[in-house]
This record gives structure tokens, C-alpha cells and sequence, in this order.
């Protein structure tokens, strides 16, 4: 039988590849169907606009609480055996493919890095995360059916794992998000 540590690395590589290949899909269906991307870019934004960029502080507040929402369904979907994870999973990673592949029509790549990659790195690795531990929780459940595990102390675990890891990139991830990838933006869309 696979270690913990093993069976967590086969879960976080078979998120990776599912995560990155949708971000793949929705790029092509972005140069493929642009006015389906437009649209897709239109309702995001919509739901966006709920956000107070007056006031920075609220600002990340808002941002980390909209992520931490989107991470505790990857982390909790695993309770349907991995169902709603991967689902939830798979269409953020279209949506983020489609929404980058509409940012590249208009900006040169350094642009787009600019704008994604300073909270990016953070975000996306906190998503991937939960999503890795959601299929743990998964496996886990599936092993108590079968009597081969304790899935109560197990997700127990995992919840640790998710507030000690998940939360902390989502804090630093809003914080970069409000207050450093705008000025990187700025001087990447000044030509700096």
C-alpha cells in the first residue's frame, strides 16, 4: 500500500494535469470561438463588479473570501468521492484558459504575466492544493465503505493540512493580489 505522502503527490499530479489541461482547452476554445470567450470574460467580470476597489484592505478581504469559497468546495467536494472537486476544478481551469486566452488577443504576453503571475503563483498553487487534498478526502471515504480506513481522523488530517497550507497562500495571494500585481500591471502596461 502507498504512503500518505505518495498517494498526496498522485493526487496532486493528477489535479496538475487535469487543472493545466482545461486552462489548455479554454485557450484553444478562446481562438477557436472568440465570441463564446467574450462572453465567458463578460459574465466574470460581472461577477466581479460586487468588488470595493475603493477601499484596498476590503479589497483583499473580498478577493481572499471569494478564493477561500471556491477552495473549501475543491476541499469539501471530495465527499462526493471526488466528484464536485474535479468538477469545480476542471471548469475554473477553463474559465482562467478562456479568460487568459481573451487577455492575450489585446496585451503581449509580458502584460499578461504581469497581471496573473505575482498572486498567481500563490493562488493557483493554493487551489491545486485543496483540490489534491478534496481527492484524498475521496479516497479516504471510500476506503472507510470498505472498512480499510478511519475516514473521520483522516479528513481530520487533511482539514489541518488545508488550514495550515490552503489558507495562509490565500492570505498572502489576496494581499499580492490587491496591493503589488497592480503596480506590476502599471509598469508592465507603461513599458517599464
Amino acid at each position: 500500500m502507498m504512503s500518505d505522502r505518495k498517494i498526496y503527490f498522485v493526487a496532486l499530479a493528477v489535479v496538475v494535469v487535469l487543472f493545466f489541461g482545461s486552462c489548455m482547452y479554454g485557450y484553444t476554445a478562446s481562438i477557436e470561438m472568440p465570441e463564446e470567450a467574450d462572453e465567458i470574460v463578460v459574465t466574470f467580470q460581472s461577477s466581479t463588479t460586487e468588488l470595493d476597489t475603493s477601499a484596498p484592505a476590503l479589497l483583499s478581504w473580498q478577493i481572499f473570501f471569494n478564493n477561500l469559497k471556491v477552495c473549501l468546495i475543491l476541499f469539501i467536494g471530495g465527499m462526493t468521492f471526488g466528484a464536485v472537486t474535479l468538477f469545480v476544478l476542471v471548469s475554473n481551469g477553463y474559465v482562467i484558459g478562456n479568460i487568459s486566452g481573451v487577455m492575450l488577443r489585446g496585451h503581449d504576453v509580458s502584460v499578461f504575466a504581469a497581471t496573473i503571475v505575482p498572486h498567481g503563483i500563490f493562488e493557483i498553487a493554493a487551489i491545486l492544493m485543496a483540490a489534491a487534498l478534496g481527492l484524498q478526502t475521496g479516497r479516504s471515504l471510500y476506503l472507510d465503505a470498505q472498512g480499510r480506513d478511519n475516514a473521520g481522523t483522516t479528513c481530520l488530517w487533511y482539514g489541518t493540512r488545508f488550514l495550515l497550507v490552503v489558507v495562509p497562500l490565500l492570505i498572502i495571494a489576496a494581499l499580492v493580489e490587491t496591493f503589488v500585481t497592480p503596480e506590476i500591471a502599471m509598469m508592465a502596461l507603461a513599458g517599464v
